[in-house]
């Protein structure tokens, strides 16, 4: 009998990952089944003669994620992966049919926390997904629970002064991504998706990924210096995005990585000894230092409320009366 699993637990026996390729192994011969996990259990179904199995909690989050990983936003997958390895600490040996409402509650109160309510979300649309491919036919524990832990706006305001030792501390590719990411009041996800052609006269022409609206953030000199050090600090020849990252063995060439921009982020903020903070914090930072008009258009924000609800963190400046 083989050794057990100490990762990819997932997986059913004789499939194994490795740099992004799945494989069957038999008799040390390595099988490609190829890089999208769907068809790789498809592949292995065909040459094994058996059904995968997803029967418990553990099983089908990871047979989600990784049908999934191709069509969510980086963003998304990796919030998702963080509810997985916390959702897999209680309930991940658990039969499918075994999770009830009470225990998706108690994990909530218990937790009392805004991250267990990122939680509960994909352990709802991980259950349609099992229901979805056949693994579970009972109903959804966590749909329809009428709780949730409160939410409040986060609030954090980053000052120059943090923002300027966060740029003095940060490498020279992080710096560019930084300033123009507040300069331009760019989300996240927008920002590493900015091609070299979304760099106009005008200024920088682009669609936002989640509201869809198309803006044009005009230049200014500081701006202009920002992109001009990031096409100094990624200078590959010939690349397509403005943030691109290298190739190498297991992949192409393209836009730098959410993943890999917090890691170095986290750095940058333990090298400068500053307070926790967020890179999205950024982003209210830059609907917080401009007037409340400016900031709607800026973030190109549909409803005003969100904006003064979620992105000004600054106190409001007002005359007395005489």
């Amino acid at each position: 009998m083989g050794r057990r699993r100490q990762r990819d637990r997932h997986l059913p026996r004789s499939m194994f990952l490795r740099a992004g390729t799945y494989y069957f192994v038999r008799a040390n011969k390595w099988t490609n089944l190829g890089k999208d996990y769907g068809r790789a259990l498809i592949q292995y179904a065909g040459i094994v003669g058996e059904r995968v199995q997803v029967t418990t909690v553990r099983d089908a989050i990871s047979h989600y994620l990784e049908s999934s990983a191709k069509r969510l936003k980086p963003s998304t997958l990796e919030g998702y992966r963080n509810s997985a390895a916390n959702l897999c600490k209680v309930f991940g040996e658990m039969a499918l049919g075994d999770v009830e409402p009470s225990h998706v509650y108690r994990y909530l109160v218990e937790r009392g926390d805004v991250q267990a309510n990122r939680d509960k979300a994909l352990l709802s649309v991980t259950y349609t997904h099992a229901r979805r491919i056949g693994a579970f036919k009972g109903d959804d524990p966590a749909k329809g629970l009428q709780y949730r832990n409160a939410e409040k706006p986060r609030r954090r305001y980053v000052t120059d002064e943090e923002f300027a030792a966060l740029v003095a501390a940060s490498p020279p590719k992080l710096s560019a991504v930084l300033r123009v990411t507040f300069l331009a009041g760019l989300r996240i996800g927008d920002a590493l998706a900015l091609r070299m052609d979304d760099l106009t006269d005008e200024g920088i022409a682009y669609q936002q990924g989640k509201a869809g609206a198309r803006l044009v953030v005009e230049w200014t000199p500081e701006l202009r210096e920002a992109v001009d050090d990031a096409k100094r600090a990624f200078r590959r020849f010939g690349r397509v995005h403005l943030f691109e990252g290298r190739q190498t063995r297991t992949k192409p060439a393209g836009p730098y990585t959410v993943s890999g921009l917090r890691a170095n982020f986290r750095r940058a903020l333990a090298k400068a000894g500053l307070p926790h903070m967020t890179l999205h914090d950024l982003r209210r930072k830059a609907g917080s230092d401009v007037e409340g008009d400016h900031a709607i258009k800026l973030l190109g924000h549909a409803d005003a409320k969100v904006t003064k609800r979620h992105y000004r963190a600054r106190a409001e400046r007002v005359k007395p009366v005489r």
